[in-house]
């Protein structure tokens, strides 16, 4: 161990018998490090006595930390639970590297009820505010969050409009549409009293916690004295509601009959990734399963991995704590975490509680999985169709830089070549390329095919040099290129004729027809498809801002998309002073009228610049 610098011996020294948190900074004066302890001094002088071990994969990381250790700081607490809540909310803001720490949970939503409106609200949020308002999760999966909000609106229309409701008279003349279908009791047009509402508020929030029961008796009470003062309608809405809630429950399984909240947590860890699952039972059923993914678990144990998440994780549910909360092994600062949730932490040994745990370690090894998947398919999109392509294609090595050239021009002006690059499957855009023909007169593909691979080939380097060249054409396109290729025999070479998406291969008597399902396929044709979009855009470019001003120009009435399509359809204005008015009115948005005009002032400026001539 490195000898203790001045500053951190001064530090330690000063450091006070006290709970508290402390920092761990490095010489940036970044976080890398904060812990939570009962005395400070204690502590954080036992990461500096020299008994921790570098081989030892479990210390290999506290050895790690503490040689960038540069500076520390500390805040004192009144108490070991303030430590703790001051711990949870100073790794969510720094990230440090070195603790275990949940991974940023702003995407995982919450349900909102704005309690503090005189009519509240229900909705999706995102943000904790210190607004007054009471939040339910967060729910993890997208799915559970719309299946309970589609639940809520039927069985409790309760508003989720931005409207602003004062208390007191009416607000608005019309209600909104889910005042029509039965999904809201429409608060802002009077139709429902502010006590009434407020009840239906109540059972939401009972919903929400698990309280099933609760809001079927508190309506079963209400039903009957409906009934008594003879308002059977509303006896009878009440009664629709009851058996709703009562069909609900019987489509929940129930796990434990004193209808008490737990939540059951267990972890699962596998190299650099770990996964907590909790199931949320609430009111004995279990309603709810929500799994986190946590950073910087390389090398830490699986008691330390549950000890941060637990920590982490109820840090903002202190006012809403579930009545036990069971975990599959016993966390690391096990004593103090038990105190700091009120006694309610268990680790069960046998039973159904065992069952359950069981249950959240197989949900949490199940979405570790989807993980790994998730990782797998993406690389699968781009890598293992580079691997069918080297086997159909019987190619050298694995065709992991991939270009693609095509030729583009119109009636033999213009001609331009686009070149793009592919790097495992993937388009890597700073190195594509763009070419201006400048050694071919009139339409040659094939040359210009040769001028782009010559010009090319030169300034290709070790890092950039393609595995697999394909050519956007059929057998004298690929021979075009070939004449070039076969000074760099390493370099692989196809071509992909777009009639039949056949490919032809130097040598070979027959094209090759993959099939249409083939992943290699798909993968030629989506570079192919590239390089012809990125010459036509080349292409159009180069027309646009050519700065050359033709005769078309000059003819008043004519604009740029006509003149662009006279180009296209004549090759060149020469060849347009010669056809007839007929045939230019084959040319879209060109009439009679507008063919003779061109025509006439063609022939106009022809005979001027013969007048010219003959003058000069």
């Amino acid at each position: 161990m490195e000898k203790i610098s001045s500053l951190i011996s001064k530090k330690i020294n000063l450091l006070p018998d006290a709970p508290g948190v402390y920092l761990m900074k490095n010489r940036k004066g970044e976080v890398i490090y904060v812990g939570k302890a009962l005395v400070l001094k204690n502590r954080v002088r036992s990461y500096f006595i020299d008994n921790h071990k570098e081989d030892d994969p479990y210390q290999a990381k506290t050895v790690q930390m503490i040689s960038q250790i540069a500076d520390i700081d500390y805040i004192i607490t009144d108490s070991e639970s303030e430590a703790f809540l001051l711990e949870a909310n100073l790794i969510k803001q720094y990230r440090p590297r070195y603790n275990v720490n949940l991974k940023d949970d702003k995407q995982y939503p919450f349900i909102k009820v704005t309690i503090q409106e005189p009519f509240p609200r229900i909705l999706v949020d995102r943000d904790l505010a210190k607004d007054g308002s009471r939040y339910f999760g967060p729910y993890t999966e997208a799915a559970s969050i719309r299946k309970i909000l589609r639940t809520i609106e039927w069985l409790l229309p309760v508003r989720t409009c931005k409207r602003n409701i004062p208390a007191g008279k009416p607000a608005y003349k019309k209600p909104c549409l889910n005042y029509q279908l039965g999904k809201c009791s429409a608060p802002c047009i009077g139709k429902i009293s502010q006590v009434d509402y407020r009840k239906l508020i109540d059972h939401v929030i009972s919903f929400l916690n698990g309280r099933s029961r609760d809001i079927i008796n508190s309506m079963r009470t209400e039903m009957q004295e409906k009934s008594k003062k003879l308002e059977f309608e509303k006896a009878a809405s009440l009664r629709d509601q009851i058996e709703a809630f009562e069909r609900i429950q019987k489509t929940q399984t129930m796990y434990f009959l004193d209808e008490k909240n737990r939540d059951i947590i267990a972890p699962y860890q596998e190299e650099n990734l770990a996964v907590v699952t909790v199931l949320k039972i609430l009111g004995g059923r279990l309603l709810n399963t929500e799994n986190y993914r946590l950073n910087n678990v390389e090398k830490a144990t699986i008691g330390e991995i549950l000890s941060a998440f637990v920590n982490q994780y109820y840090a903002e549910k202190l006012d809403n704590l579930p009545g036990m909360i069971l975990l599959s092994v016993e966390p690391e600062d096990f004593d103090s975490l038990n105190r700091w949730l009120g006694n309610r932490l268990h680790i069960p040994r046998r039973g159904e509680n065992r069952h359950l745990i069981s249950l959240a370690r197989k949900n949490a090894f199940n979405f570790l999985e989807t993980i790994r998947l998730s990782h797998l398919r993406k690389a699968s999109r781009t890598i293992f169709p580079v691997q069918e392509l080297k086997e159909k294609l019987a190619l050298p090595k694995l065709p992991r830089k991939i270009i693609c050239v095509d030729i583009s021009t119109i009636q033999g002006t213009d001609t331009v070549s686009s070149l793009v690059y592919f790097e495992n499957g993937k388009p890597l855009k700073r190195e594509y390329r763009h070419f201006r023909i400048t050694s071919v007169t009139g339409q040659d593909d094939y040359a210009a095919m040769r001028e782009t691979l010559t010009r090319y080939m030169k300034k290709v380097n070790d890092d950039n040099r393609p595995d697999l060249i394909i050519v956007d054409g059929g057998k004298g396109q690929m021979n075009a290129a070939l004449s070039i290729m076969k000074a760099y025999p390493e370099i692989a070479l196809i071509s992909l004729a777009k009639r039949m998406e056949e490919v032809y291969i130097p040598d070979a008597t027959e094209p090759l027809f993959l099939p249409r399902s083939s992943s290699a396929l798909r993968l030629l044709v989506k570079i192919r498809d590239e390089a012809h979009r990125f010459a036509i855009s080349y292409h159009r470019k180069r027309r646009t801002s050519r700065t050359i001003k033709s005769d078309l120009d000059s003819i008043t009435g004519i604009g740029k998309e006509k003149r662009f399509l006279l180009l296209k359809h004549f090759g060149s204005v020469e060849n347009l002073r010669k056809s007839s008015s007929e045939e230019l009115t084959q040319v879209k948005g060109i009439g009679r009228k507008t063919a003779e005009l061109i025509l006439k002032e063609l022939n106009y400026m022809s005979s001027s610049e013969k007048t010219n001539r003959k003058s000069d």
